[in-house]
Formats: C-alpha cells, sequence, structure tokens
C-alpha cells in the first residue's frame, strides 16, 4: 500500500494537474494528503483534473485559510471512512482497511509558519492524538517544529510515543531555491506504536523537487494489495497533441473492410482503432517514463550534492 503526503503549495499552478495525474497512475495510491493547495473549494472540475475517473473521495478543511488548505483523497477500492474530524490544522480520517480487515487513522497536518500560532497547533495534535483508539500514523508540513517553539514540538512526539518513519532518498524536504539555498525538513511521517506493529516495513521515500519547493513524500507499507489497473481502453485528448496521432487515425480510417452496411464499417473500424492506439499509447508511455526516469535521476543526484555543498552555477542551469 502506497500514499502520497506532500505540500504541493498550489493545486492550480502549471503543471501540477499533470504531475499529480502521473503520480497517481503510476504509483496507485490508496490514499493521499496534500497541504497549502490555496484552494479554498476543491470542486469536481478541479479534482477531476487528475482524478478523472473518481476513483478517489475527497475532503478537504480549509478553516485555516486560503493557503494553508488540506486536501485528503482515499482509494474507494481499498478503503471506506469511518468518519472524518477535522481541527484548524489538522485533518484525520478514521478508516476500513479492506484488504488487512483492520482500522486505522490518517492524520494530515500543516503546521503554519507564524509563530503566534504554533502553540495552537501542537496543542491540537496532542489533542487529535489522545482521541485516537486505534492505529494511526500523522503526516504532512510541520513548520512548529523550528523556532522557539522546537522544544516544544517534541512533548507530544515523546508523550504519544511516535516514531518518525525513515526517510528514504535525502536528509532535507524544503529548500528556499536561493543561493546559497537554505534545506531544511519541514515535513515528516511520525506513527504510533500499534500503526507500526500493523505495517513493521513500512518505509519513506522521497522523491525529487519539479514542482514545488517542498518534496513529496511517498508512504510504503511495503504489503500488496488486490488493486489492478483498469485493462479498459481510454481515450487521452492529449492526443491529439502528438504528431504521429492524426496521421495514424488517417491511415486506419482509410484501410478497406469487408462489412454488410456502413454501421458494421464503423464499428471494425473503431474496433482497428482502439486495437492500434492501445499499444500505441503504452509505447508513448513507456518512453515517457523512461525520460521522466532520467530526469528524476538527475535531479536525485543534484539534490544530494546540495545537501553537501553548494551547487555550480552549470548545475543550477
Amino acid at each position: 500500500m502506497k500514499g502520497l503526503i506532500w505540500n504541493c503549495r498550489g493545486l492550480r499552478k502549471k503543471g501540477m494537474s499533470t504531475y499529480l495525474k502521473e503520480l497517481i497512475n503510476q504509483h496507485m495510491f490508496a490514499f493521499i494528503g496534500l497541504q497549502e493547495t490555496m484552494v479554498v473549494d476543491c470542486c469536481d472540475s478541479i479534482l477531476r483534473h487528475f482524478d478523472s475517473a473518481g476513483d478517489y473521495l475527497w475532503k478537504w478543511n480549509s478553516s485555516i485559510g486560503k493557503s494553508g488548505v488540506i486536501l485528503v483523497g482515499i482509494i474507494h477500492d481499498m478503503l471506506d471512512v469511518d468518519f472524518l474530524k477535522q481541527g484548524d490544522f489538522i485533518l484525520q480520517m478514521n478508516l476500513w482497511d479492506k484488504n488487512l480487515k483492520i482500522k486505522w487513522n490518517l492524520m494530515v497536518v500543516y503546521g503554519l509558519a507564524h509563530e503566534d500560532r504554533k502553540r495552537e497547533f501542537l496543542a491540537e495534535l496532542s489533542f487529535f492524538c489522545s482521541g485516537c483508539k486505534e492505529h494511526f500514523f500523522v503526516g504532512g508540513n510541520n513548520e512548529a517544529q523550528i523556532g522557539v517553539h522546537s522544544n516544544l514540538f517534541n512533548s507530544p512526539i515523546q508523550f504519544h510515543e511516535l516514531r518518525e518513519i525513515h526517510m528514504t532518498g535525502g536528509k532535507y524536504s524544503w529548500t528556499n531555491n536561493r543561493q546559497p539555498p537554505i534545506l531544511a525538513k519541514l515535513d515528516r511521517i511520525l506513527m504510533n506504536s500499534s500503526w507500526e506493529k500493523c505495517f513493521p516495513y513500512v518505509v519513506v521515500n522521497k522523491l525529487s523537487r519539479e514542482i514545488s519547493d517542498h518534496n513529496p513524500l511517498i508512504l510504503d507499507t511495503g504489503t500488496t494489495t488486490n488493486q489492478k489497473m483498469s485493462p479498459n481502453f481510454k481515450f487521452e485528448l492529449g492526443w491529439f497533441k502528438h504528431p504521429d496521432f492524426l496521421p495514424k487515425v488517417e491511415a486506419i480510417w482509410k484501410k478497406p473492410c469487408r462489412a454488410g452496411s456502413a454501421l458494421d464499417k464503423i464499428q471494425q473500424k473503431l474496433k482497428l482503432f482502439k486495437q492500434y492506439f492501445k499499444g500505441w499509447d503504452v509505447n508513448r508511455k513507456g518512453q515517457l517514463r523512461k525520460r521522466r526516469r532520467e530526469i528524476y535521476d538527475k535531479l536525485q543526484h543534484l539534490e544530494s550534492v546540495e545537501e553537501s555543498q553548494n551547487l555550480s552555477l552549470n548545475q543550477i542551469e
């Protein structure tokens, strides 16, 4: 089972919907927790840009203003929501895991950078943790761990015996994108002991920063699921932008076929169209994944270098 925890810094920014859609298609997340969406009302017209099939149930919390909106989605096939609880800084879902037949809690948090509200956040975090009777984990952007309240941040962690899930891919999760850069670990995923017993092989994988100053974090429990990719044919509007698409359509449509009526001819041609473009799309996406992997590996290398030394001008460019 995989889940995404990420401070996206704007759900409407250019390229965000495409990036999220690609992540979802690649990892088939059971749950998604986004912070700082900067969208007060996450209506269907926004959600369908990256969840076109409506596979997820989405809930959001806009009580701390436009910039700090939390958006959480859970996939229908794997999880059911028993109840929802929200505060000023936290959105909690009590979930029924259909595969493991157990209940556990997902808490997505957004700790503000403002010093005057950090005590409120820590008090709310402790209150929510105290109310959890089942296994739970807490994930999100938490800036209460820096500044004058850094010591207070450890209090709820110690009291509720929370442990940070090990993160691979680097030490930091945020940068100010300046030279020289300031790097910090502002994003964490913590779990209680009972959640760890349910998922002893859990790990957090840090992806490279591509469209936000925060790294996406992928929680991976290491357990398999019964979820499978849909084999159905899906036409994508993006195909029109591909230079080979229309010429191929024309070539397929001009192929002779034997049929008793005009309607039968159309059905045969549509069948040929689906057969060809299903394979064509698989090859196209395979090439895109390969190119994306090459770029991702370069970004991971640069981020690794950035954590130990300043990047050169050539590396930045």
